[in-house]
């Protein structure tokens, strides 16, 4: 997901060598929860495109993880995505591991 932001921000936010900032940030926003924001201080994006292979990449992403997707586009693009934690899934095989 990170990879297919990044890209975007770096090939649509910054037309004709204009030079910006990209921040990537994470953090926990509350017990359990996760907050991926990636931010741009580019051009902006009036609307995103519904049916785009990247939009549609990032939405399917997203929705394998449980999580939010949230776009805004006014002043440069800001993209959050809120997930839960790895602590809230079970371990692979579905039981904890045994005491030591």
């Amino acid at each position: 997901m990170l990879t297919e932001l990044i890209t975007n921000a770096v090939k649509y936010a910054f037309p004709d060598d204009r030079s910006g900032t990209i921040v990537v940030q994470a953090k926990r926003s509350g017990p359990g929860r996760v907050e991926i924001i990636v931010r741009d201080n580019g051009i902006g994006m009036k609307n995103y495109r519904e049916g785009s292979l990247g939009y549609g990449l990032i939405r399917s992403l997203v929705k394998q993880i449980g999580g939010e997707l949230e776009i805004q586009g006014d002043a440069g693009v800001t993209v959050t995505i809120a997930f839960c934690d790895a602590s809230r899934f079970p371990p692979p095989g579905g039981r904890e591991p045994a005491a030591g």
